[in-house]
């Protein structure tokens, strides 16, 4: 009998392993035969049935790599979780241009003040001594005032000039890493919609004792990892992939300082809650970019917060990422729910739109509304590749008055041929 039942449980045993290696060879037969959802609008790539599996595979390569290196890695390994840098004086000074013509170097400064002063200030240093600038000013009582080179950015920097970001009347110096930056113009500016010039001395100071945020260690690991989990894989994509990384870091603060419009009334002092953010990177190639929406604001509670979607088929159709201030401490967006493809696809930035996001596990809905209809416009790239569409905003953020910049940009097929 004990002989018997031990043949019975052996066939048993044997049986089950049999029915498992069966459920699991129909699992994945069906897997394999599931066709892959086609991309929305031909661009955004979707979730398919090995998608779960490829996010919890770049998400523990992420830990790994913060567990496994804690110093700094450089420009060309850095991000999935490694800083590129960690002296504070060599990552907020202008970094040495790589060898790819399409190398850059970029500071961004962008916000605005409760009672509606806005402003976005920018220079990216290209190769061949040239800096891509964006001024646009808007001052309640004036309206908006912007570089009279716009919407083309690019300016031929001097010698004296192209080690720094200065161009075009506008300079942008560092004074203590993290802590002070100065940032200056002293030319002509003009009022798109009535042509006037305007001889306008900005001297400002920006001003922050806040934490930065470093993009690429600083991500929340699980939303990246659903990012490229999107994405078809293969030896090329992962070359693309890295090719085509960027070191960024943002940082909240104050600028303030005098502001002088000679034939206008006179404003003499401005005070503006502002993001600054700063990118370094081998390559970029506006072409490779479909758009991207950014959102950045601050609450009258005091929350502040930089988030949004990038689309770059190829690597990253649909990228979710940003992160927010709140009482002091930087927490990584875990989920934006921005349907970019419900938002201006056509071409058209959209003026009134709601949206949610997830930070430190909590909700927060958002309603965007422009405060002014004027818009400010320029173009980036040789051809005019990319068009950037700087808005003037108003917030609500869990029902909190918000106020700042909202930045979407297009890929522009046409180029120069045809200009807003």
């Amino acid at each position: 009998k004990l002989i018997l039942l031990d043949s019975l449980l052996q066939e048993r045993t044997m049986l089950n392993e049999v029915l498992l290696a069966l459920y699991i060879a129909v699992f994945i037969y069906i897997l394999t035969q599931r066709a892959k959802p086609k991309p929305i609008c031909g661009v955004y790539q979707q979730w398919s049935q090995w998608s779960y599996l490829k996010q919890w595979i770049v998400y523990l390569g992420i830990l790994n790599n913060k567990r496994g290196k804690k110093e700094a890695v450089g420009h060309q390994k850095a991000g999935f979780g490694l800083k590129a840098v960690t002296d504070v004086t060599l990552m907020e000074s202008p970094q040495v241009l790589g060898d790819h013509p399409l190398a850059i170097d970029a500071v961004w400064f962008g916000g605005a003040s409760r009672d509606g002063v806005y402003l976005v200030i920018s220079g990216a240093r290209r190769k061949e001594r040239v800096i891509q600038c964006m001024l646009f000013l808007y001052l309640p009582g004036i309206g908006l005032l912007q570089h009279r080179n716009l919407p083309e950015t690019s300016i031929t920097q001097s010698e004296e000039e192209c080690d720094g970001w200065i161009g075009g009347g506008i300079q942008i110096k560092p004074i203590k890493p993290f802590r002070e930056w100065k940032v200056e113009f002293h030319g002509s500016l003009v009022n798109p919609e009535s042509g006037q010039i305007h001889q306008v001395d900005l001297d400002l100071t920006y001003t922050t004792s806040s934490k930065h945020f470093d993009f690429d260690s600083d991500m929340e690991p699980w939303t990246t990892a659903r990012a490229v989990a999107r994405e078809p894989w293969s030896r090329e994509y992962f070359d693309g992939l890295r090719a085509a990384h960027q070191n960024h870091y943002e940082q909240f603060g104050e600028m303030k300082g005098q502001v002088e419009v000679q034939g206008m009334q006179a404003i003499n002092f401005i005070n503006i809650q502002v993001m600054k953010d700063h990118t370094h990177g081998s390559v970029r190639d506006w072409r490779l970019m479909h758009r991207y929406c950014f959102h950045q604001f601050t609450t009258a509670s005091g929350v502040r917060g930089f988030l949004g979607i990038v689309s770059q088929p190829g690597t990253l159709s649909y990228l979710e990422l940003g992160w927010i201030l709140k009482e002091g401490q930087p927490l990584p967006v875990q989920k934006v729910d921005f349907k970019i493809w419900n938002f201006g696809e056509q071409g058209e930035d959209t003026a009134d739109y709601g949206f949610r996001f997830q930070a430190g596990g909590e909700w927060y809905s958002v309603q965007v509304r422009l405060r002014y209809k004027e818009r400010g416009r320029a173009y980036f790239g040789k051809d005019w590749e990319a068009r950037i569409v700087e808005r003037f905003c108003s917030y609500e953020i869990n029902g909190d008055e918000g106020w700042g910049i909202s930045e979407w940009e297009y890929r522009n097929p046409t180029g120069r041929l045809i200009a807003d």
